[in-house]
């Protein structure tokens, strides 16, 4: 009498499991591009072993184990594990290779390939420092809802210069005008100050960038600083007050639309608030971009939101 073929095995930590529906460790490693065959056994980390238990083609040999719950706690596996774990899933389903490393995923379609990410996974309500948002570089940002959905940030480190061809004349004589500061029209660019007769009328910026000030707040110096990066940078500047952004900035001259809008952010930023103004930027047809600062220094990074990065074709 022939006996009842034993199920192969996997491991993921020290929790035995077998393979359902007489598959072998191979035909695991082959079909879904994960685990690693050692002595005939197929040895999962956590991530790809969630993803078989969650697809029905392994259980526990422990009954009692077999239930989400009790399996991601016997793996120790809580917390970020599955935020980390809801892109981890839509990766595989999108047959890519898939690794994990410091809380980033990285991701290629054959083992020959190089991996392309990283991929950083953030709640709507969490938060993220300007340091991290400019040391990830160019970074994809899986940003969860409270409904546990998908919006996709991609992130570049942005240096770029301006083609203003008026420059600021920083000795420009300043008057007081009840609370205002004006300069005569002639003595500054036009695209500078707002016109009113033969005067221009500055906000607290442009005066800020012409004469030293007293600022109001830390944020109010942080922002006159990026401002005079930009102006340093040749670009033509002005508020973005009527986008929700600092300032709308313009490569070479003002009769064209505004190429960028700038969010000045301190040490750190709810995500919620740079997913809603990256949203009003790329609504007006301007790019984002937030600043903050590195060693003092005024630094850039740009955001905006993709439908798709991990489409079939890439």
């Amino acid at each position: 009498m022939l006996k009842n073929k034993s199920p192969s095995k996997a491991i993921c930590h020290d929790i035995i499991f077998h393979i359902l529906q007489d598959k072998s460790p191979s035909f695991l490693l082959n079909k879904y591009k994960l685990g690693r065959i050692q002595a005939g056994v197929i040895i999962l980390n956590p991530f790809e072993c969630m993803y078989l238990f969650m697809r029905k083609k392994i259980a526990s040999e422990n009954p009692s184990l077999n239930h989400v719950d009790k399996i991601l706690h016997r793996l120790g596996m809580t917390g970020t594990f599955l935020d980390i774990f809801i892109v981890y899933d839509l990766l595989k389903s999108r047959g890519f290779y898939v690794k994990v490393e410091n809380q980033m995923l990285y991701y290629r379609r054959t083992p020959r390939s190089e991996f392309k990410g990283p991929v950083k996974v953030i709640r709507e309500s969490g938060g993220i420092k300007f340091r991290e948002l400019f040391e990830n570089g160019n970074c994809i940002y899986a940003a969860l809802d409270d409904d546990n959905d998908l919006t996709i940030f991609i992130s570049e480190s942005w240096d770029q210069f301006g083609k203003a061809e008026e420059n600021l004349n920083l000795n420009t004589e300043l008057k007081e005008l009840d609370n205002l500061r004006v300069v005569d029209a002639d003595s500054v660019p036009r695209w500078f100050g707002t016109p009113f007769g033969d005067i221009k009328l500055l906000n607290r910026a442009e005066s800020g960038h012409l004469k030293a000030t007293t600022y109001e707040s830390h944020e109010e110096f942080l922002t006159q600083k990026v401002y005079d990066d930009l102006i340093k940078r040749r670009f033509i500047v002005k508020t973005g007050f009527k986008y929700g952004a600092n300032f709308r900035i313009y490569s070479e001259n003002i009769e064209e639309h505004a190429d960028f809008l700038v969010h000045v952010i301190g040490e750190d930023e709810q995500w919620f608030k740079i997913s809603r103004a990256v949203r009003v930027a790329q609504g007006v047809r301007k790019e984002m971009l937030f600043s903050g600062f590195i060693d003092e220094s005024p630094k850039y990074i740009k955001l905006r939101r993709v439908k798709d990065p991990f489409s079939s074709e890439n």
